[in-house]
């Protein structure tokens, strides 16, 4: 019986042998798939956590960011409402400080310091006027300060007398102003310096500056000359605005066509008058003149004709139609070196001379123009003058 039996416990044993062989293997296994899903659970559960405190730390900066923005927003609000409130009470108290100042204008008081404010404020516009005209300063090479000379190519420095300096224009205006200079004549600095004009237009404003500070311009002699000089210099003044206007170069050419033919076969003549308001006046200075006064000197200081009293009386060829038919006929009339019988115009009483008698025949524009410019020149002035005694009734 337990030859029997021996062989099924060696099947068993055997059994039991293969099942502790192979149990080892199944373990692992599962001990290998249970540790990787522990180890994504806590995978998992650790992700799933970090990003619950993320998506919270994120929503805490939010509200920190809401609030901060609501406290701001609080804090703009209430900036714009106090200074509106601040602006409101400035406007209110200027305000009634212009409705109280407007009040106390009127008032003896409110005048007196108006016109002390106004006087201030005159003296202050006055001194910054002053201020901007001077000359920039600059320091020499000595450490002396003196004024920079401005620069002006079109008007160049002649001098400079302290501060202050000579300019081109200014020494032409005074060489124009002393019968130096003609309307027409254009002054060089070359010609400044060589004709004497820039020393003497510094020693004239020397002289005219002490005399005023000596108080001799309000001498009642030299206030009349000084009165006298600028109706002069204001007549002059009118005189070229009237003939620069009148006299233009269309003119000068209308009145050369339209005496076309007499240049061409008619004569002109030139000479000398003088024109005086009587008869008397002329018969005087005609004997003058027989007994060998200077024709010239006597013209410049009676005659009536400003146009020509300038130039010693000096008239420039004219033909007859260039004239009035008196005095064209007086002139015609009249040989060359010969004196005219005296004869009256409504301009006066002339003494006249002849100096030369030429024919016009083939007499270009160029050669004539400026002649004949200077006639419509004297024509204008006869006419403004004339024109002016009419309207003022001289007698």
């Amino acid at each position: 019986m337990s030859d029997r039996l021996t062989p099924k416990k060696n099947v068993k044993t055997k059994k039991r042998a293969r099942k502790r062989k192979s149990a080892p293997k199944r373990n692992y296994a599962h001990l290998a798939a249970a540790s990787l899903q522990a180890g994504l659970v806590t995978f998992g559960r650790i992700s799933v956590a970090g990003l619950a405190r993320s998506l919270s730390a994120l929503a805490a900066v939010w509200r920190y960011i809401g609030v901060l923005d609501l406290a701001l927003w609080r804090g703009f609000k209430r900036g714009a409402y106090l200074f509106w409130r601040g602006f409101v009470h400035i406007g209110n108290a200027l305000l009634y400080m212009a409705r109280d100042l407007w009040a106390w204008l009127p008032s003896r008081a409110g005048r007196a310091y108006c016109a002390l404010s106004g006087f201030f404020l005159l003296i202050g516009l006055l001194w910054g006027v002053d201020t901007l005209s001077k000359p920039v300063l600059q320091t020499a090479s000595d450490g002396a300060v003196q004024a920079r000379a401005p620069f002006d190519e079109k008007d160049p420095i002649m001098a400079r007398m302290g501060g202050r300096y000579v300019h081109l224009s200014q020494v032409a205006a005074s060489a124009r102003a002393a019968g130096v200079l003609r309307g027409e004549d254009v002054l060089t600095v070359q010609g400044a310096f060589e004709r004497g004009l820039v020393d003497a237009y510094v020693q004239e404003h020397l002289l005219a500056a002490i005399a005023q500070e000596e108080g001799i311009d309000r001498e009642k002699e030299v206030t009349r000359r000084l009165k006298a000089a600028r109706n002069r210099i204001l007549a002059s003044a009118y005189l070229e605005n009237y003939v620069d206007k009148k006299v233009t170069p269309e003119a000068v050419r209308a009145l050369y066509d339209a005496q076309s033919d007499v240049t061409r076969l008619g004569d002109e003549v030139t000479g000398r008058q003088i024109v005086v308001e009587t008869r008397e006046q002329a018969e005087t200075l005609l004997a003058e003149i027989t007994a060998g006064g200077d024709f010239a000197e006597l013209a410049k200081a009676h005659s009536l004709d400003e146009a020509t009293a300038r130039f010693g009386g000096r008239i420039d060829y004219f033909t007859k139609q260039m004239v009035t038919p008196k005095f064209a006929r007086v002139a015609f009339a009249t040989k060359p070196g010969e004196t005219a019988p005296l004869f009256q115009s409504e301009f006066g009483w002339h003494i006249l001379q002849i100096t030369d008698r030429r024919p016009t025949a083939g007499v270009a524009f160029e050669a004539v123009q400026d002649n004949i410019a200077e006639f419509l020149e004297m024509r204008a002035i006869e006419e403004v003058v004339a024109g002016l005694k009419a309207a003022e009734n001289v007698i």
